[in-house]
């Protein structure tokens, strides 16, 4: 046997072997993707049958992890370049503002006024953003950011804002964290369409609806008593055709929806259950 013509043979079957099933493995992908844009373009015809709109989309599938932060324990030197307000700091993680004399609040409606106020009157108030106005409680509610993404419902990392008859900020409560970090490895995560789908596969989504420029935040995943761990987490708020809103959630990593408003609800429920006992 001629070892040599042999070798050359095993080389030449390996190589056709190789090219043929990088062949495979190419139209394999090719139909992937097809599948994947035929998948995009029939949600995409779904939602216009059902004249549900959506702006703003980002333009880039951004690599994500999960971060970790520790909770602030506030001391008196957070509070020096501060006048006109006295402050607890009793429960440590909470700062309790007491302004001796009011501020009078610009507008109440604009969220230029609160910012500006933040930032003036407020230990880090530049890192926070607003999150909801309540005229009729005579409160606004602010969630820290990180890298302007923000921290979504975390009693650690919001400010909570008062105000008196006479639009004048009378004090506010504030919680935070310190070293916020990136958490594992990062990889590409749900996109803000396959969040959006996951929404109307689960029947969130109502005819005329509109979607406009949802928001990659985190939600907490493991509350810690002093570190805690988030999820990058997708905020998509619905406006619908009555008039009515809705903030859902979706979380980035796995995909799943977040009941919020009912673990609010809980949270409020078990409160009221220890202020009653007490």
């Amino acid at each position: 046997m001629d070892w040599s013509k042999t070798k050359t043979i095993f080389i030449i079957v390996f190589s056709l072997l190789n090219v043929f099933l990088y062949s495979l493995y190419v139209n394999r992908y090719n139909e992937d993707q097809d599948v994947e844009k035929v998948g995009e373009a029939s949600l995409e015809e779904r939602l216009e049958d059902e004249n549900i709109t959506v702006k703003g989309l980002p333009a880039k599938n951004e690599k994500i992890s999960y971060i970790s932060g520790q909770i602030k324990h506030f001391k008196p030197a957070d509070s020096k370049k501060f006048d006109n307000q006295h402050y607890d700091m009793t429960n440590g993680s909470m700062r309790t503002v007491k302004f001796e004399k009011p501020i009078l609040l610009r507008n109440i409606k604009d969220a230029t006024s609160f910012a500006e106020f933040m930032q003036k009157y407020v230990y880090e108030g530049e890192t926070y953003k607003l999150w909801r106005i309540d005229e009729e409680k005579r409160e606004a509610t602010f969630f820290q950011q990180i890298d302007n993404r923000v921290i979504y419902f975390n009693e650690n990392a919001r400010i909570t804002l008062h105000w008196n008859k006479d639009l004048a900020v009378t004090g506010y409560e504030q919680t935070m964290f310190e070293s916020l970090d990136a958490f594992g490895e990062k990889s590409k995560g749900f996109t803000a369409s396959e969040a959006i789908k996951v929404l109307y596969e689960k029947g969130l989504l109502k005819q005329d609806s509109n979607i406009n420029k949802p928001q990659l935040g985190y939600y907490t995943f493991a509350p810690l008593i002093e570190t805690q761990v988030l999820a990058p987490t997708w905020h998509i708020r619905v406006d619908f055709a009555d008039g009515d809103e809705a903030d859902y959630f979706v979380n980035a990593v796995d995909g799943q929806v977040i009941d919020i408003q009912a673990i609010e609800n809980d949270k409020e429920l078990n409160s009221n259950k220890e202020v009653e006992s007490e």
